[in-house]
């Protein structure tokens, strides 16, 4: 049963891959026939592309609103893994008791 598990995942992967793939085909031919031709609407477009990225890395962690609790129990861990513990953001939350998972 494991084994036909495996083949529809693979099939799904293949699927979603091939749909990847002729969606970026049809942007990369938009943009070459009303976006290349003209150095304003590269920059035009670096600027609307760059814009929507901050606008929607800050606003995830806005609206996420999930706080999860810093771990307590470090005796057994690394130097590495608690240092990464300490660098986590807390974004909306409790500092030094929660971190925020989107910030």
């Amino acid at each position: 049963w494991e084994l036909a598990l495996f083949v529809l995942i693979g099939c799904l992967g293949g699927l979603i891959g091939a749909c990847f793939n002729a969606g970026n085909e049809r942007l990369t031919i938009w943009r070459m026939k009303n976006v290349n031709f003209s150095k304003k609407r590269r920059v035009v477009e670096v600027l609307v592309m760059s814009i929507l990225v901050t606008t929607v890395s800050f606003a995830m962690p806005l609206l996420w609103g999930r706080c999860t609790e810093l771990p307590t129990d470090m005796q057994d861990w690394t130097n590495q893994e608690k240092e990464l513990v300490g660098n986590l953001v807390p974004f909306n939350c409790i500092p030094g008791k929660e971190y925020n998972e989107v910030a």
